[in-house]
């Protein structure tokens, strides 16, 4: 287990999935523009093969002024995604194949005054990253071992006037990052087994007014959240097989004054 820690005082719609044969893995990017008088963010984007050359990684774009936004693994890869203008004044990042001690790191990091921002499971470690200088406010996590149970947790989360803000499903948790103050309203969400039932759904919610606000992968399911946000000018995402086909989409997103918002990673089935 290792902590690093870095101290600092209308939609649009577009998907590529290249031809694929029945259940094979793909990546997902997740991308917003904001409106013109908005200027893109500067980002980058590493990948490595194991958590511990990752944390490196982490390290270095921190040195440049980068915050760490999103963290995948998949594919025997991990990928990070940086960002500056994130408004964050601290970041730190923590991984332990212990779930009882990553807890009670999150329970220490809390009191440091630190916000889980992001939490994911690869490789046997559960890895946390932190921040200070969040949006919001009252955060809170719940652990269920099935999407049913999440769902009803869910619900119960939402009637008490709390948010998603994360999902990880994974090592047979379905873990709930959930807070207060958040600007999001009107969530709601769908799990499925299959990519293309996803992009049906996707393409429903999006003509009914909503925005794609996460796409995570657990459990053998795809889980997407959605909500109602007037903050954007337009948003996108794909989903491509092989990680260097997909790194020079992004690339493509960039061009085009797209920002990153997430990457996963599951099956085509």
């Amino acid at each position: 287990m290792k902590t690093y820690q870095k101290v600092i005082t209308s939609f649009v719609g577009v998907v590529l999935l290249t031809s694929m044969s029945y259940a094979e893995h793909i990546w997902v990017g997740l991308y917003t523009k904001k409106s013109q008088s908005t200027q893109k963010s500067a980002q980058s984007i590493v990948s490595r093969e194991n958590i511990a050359t990752m944390s490196h990684a982490i390290e270095k774009e921190w040195a440049k002024g980068y915050f760490l936004i999103d963290l995948e693994e998949g594919d025997r890869t991990w990928m990070a995604v940086f960002s500056k203008g994130t408004g964050y004044t601290a970041q730190s990042f923590y991984y332990s194949g212990n779930w009882t001690k990553f807890e009670k790191m999150i329970a220490k990091k809390k009191a440091q005054g630190f916000s889980l921002i992001d939490i994911e499971y690869g490789d046997g470690e559960w890895v946390g990253m932190f921040a200070k200088g969040v949006t919001f406010d009252d955060q809170i996590y719940t652990v269920d071992k099935e999407w049913s149970a999440f769902g009803k947790t869910t619900q119960a989360k939402w009637k008490e006037g709390y948010r998603i803000t994360q999902v990880e499903a994974s090592d047979g948790k379905i873990v709930g990052l959930f807070a207060k103050d958040t600007s999001l309203t009107q969530q709601s969400y769908i799990y499925r087994d299959d990519w293309d039932g996803v992009r049906a759904v996707i393409k429903d919610r999006w003509n009914n007014g909503y925005r794609l606000s996460m796409i995570e992968y657990g459990e053998g399911q795809w889980f997407v959240l959605f909500a109602k946000d007037d903050n954007l000018h337009s948003e996108a995402y794909n989903g491509i097989y092989g990680w260097e086909r997909f790194r020079k989409e992004v690339k493509t997103y960039w061009k085009d004054d797209y920002d990153i918002v997430s990457i996963s990673s599951g099956w085509y089935d």
